[in-house]
């Protein structure tokens, strides 16, 4: 039910209910309104001392209203409901009138004069057990139920999937530097019931949220993670060994094939992507050839086949945890840093032909706060 809507049905029941005992209320009292309610503003609130041990505070002791804009910041309907209201001088008000009588405080002949107190009551600490009786039994005789104070319940808030390493799956939550070492940890036992693509995806992943949060990883982690070079030599002796490793003639073909494609490649492969898909293909082939069952024995899972040197790939540069070729720097225009960085950095890494100098823009790349090179990392996908 919209909030509006909620006000006015709480305030017809109020009328409908009790107009005879409101009105019996006020001649008892005998209560003057000698001066019109202040208006109360919607606007930016200002700030008050909420400290109620010094100080009580109720609709004769805010003159303002501060207090109680501020108690009612969440609660708009609560506003609604008094701002027809007029408040009278407090030494015109009898104590009969009051539910804190020895305090004079917490006024309930009247039905707006309920709602006030109410709401200062929350503020207020100390408060005797009779005062929240009568303030419960005059909000029973005005007909102001609890729902009508109660605050909006807060949305829990939702998880993003860039908190997970995995997004797709909504697994492995890594937001503290504790989660980086349980993810950590998580990932080293049991991160070949994963397929390659998602091993590789949440350990680069690991790698740039530890960057982040300064934690340091196990050496093997970068492997797993992509960020260190391919010796294809040794990715080929690992495909031939496969070639030997199994029984079936198909397989041996197709192992053969693969050899022989990594003929005439650089002796250092750095492409990450491609050596990812490369990663793929071997954990397929491994799969219906039988041979996962000699992964960390007499072969290395496709991951560390295909990362297999302890070199970090480069030349490059490292932005949050994510290593970027050189290469990768220069194939984005002089436009795209400007936007990115502001035109001072493309100025001192001009290449003096409208572009940029790789090499001189991983140096000054290297001097950056790592917020900055964390939003740079975003940008070079």
């Amino acid at each position: 039910m919209p909030l509006g809507e909620q006000s006015r049905m709480f305030g017809v029941a109020a009328v409908a209910r009790v107009p005879a005992l409101a009105y019996a209320l006020r001649v008892a009292f005998r209560v003057p309104l000698r001066r019109p309610h202040l208006p109360l503003h919607h606007g930016v609130l200002p700030l008050v001392n909420q400290n109620s041990e010094c100080m009580l505070i109720d609709q004769f002791r805010d003159p303002s209203f501060a207090v109680f804009l501020n108690l009612v910041r969440d609660r708009p309907w609560l506003t609604d409901q008094v701002k027809e209201a007029e408040v009278e001088e407090l030494d015109q008000v009898p104590d009969s009138a009051f539910a804190w009588r020895e305090k004079r405080a917490f006024a309930v002949h009247s039905r707006a004069h309920t709602i006030y107190s109410r709401v200062y009551r929350e503020n207020t600490r100390g408060v005797p057990g009779d005062v929240d009786r009568i303030l419960k039994e005059a909000c029973q005789i005005y007909a102001l139920p609890d729902e009508l104070f109660a605050r909006p319940k807060t949305a829990a808030a939702t998880d993003s999937p860039d908190d997970y390493l995995l997004p797709d799956l909504k697994r492995l939550r890594v937001k503290t530097a504790e989660d980086v070492r349980m993810a950590e940890q998580k990932l080293l036992d049991g991160y070949s019931k994963l397929s390659v693509e998602h091993r590789a995806l949440a350990c680069r992943r690991l790698v740039e949220k530890a960057a982040a949060l300064n934690v340091p990883l196990q050496p093997l982690m970068r492997k797993l993670a992509g960020f260190t070079v391919s010796s294809t030599q040794i990715l080929r002796d690992w495909v031939e060994a496969r070639r030997e490793a199994t029984g079936d003639a198909r397989y041996k073909a197709a192992f053969q094939k693969l050899a022989e494609g990594l003929q005439g490649l650089p002796a250092e492969i750095h492409d990450r992507e491609a050596l990812v898909k490369v990663a793929e293909v071997i954990d397929e082939l491994d799969k219906k050839a039988g041979l996962r069952k000699h992964y960390d024995r007499k072969l290395p899972d496709p991951l560390l086949t295909v990362f297999n040197s302890e070199k970090v790939a480069g030349p490059g540069i490292n932005l949050g945890g994510r290593f970027v070729p050189l290469t990768r720097l220069a194939s984005y225009p002089a436009t795209f840093y400007g936007d990115v960085l502001g035109d001072d950095i493309v100025r001192e890494a001009s290449d003096g032909r409208g572009g940029v100098d790789a090499h001189k823009l991983a140096m000054i790349l290297e001097t950056l706060p790592r917020d900055m090179k964390m939003m740079l990392a975003q940008y070079l996908r």
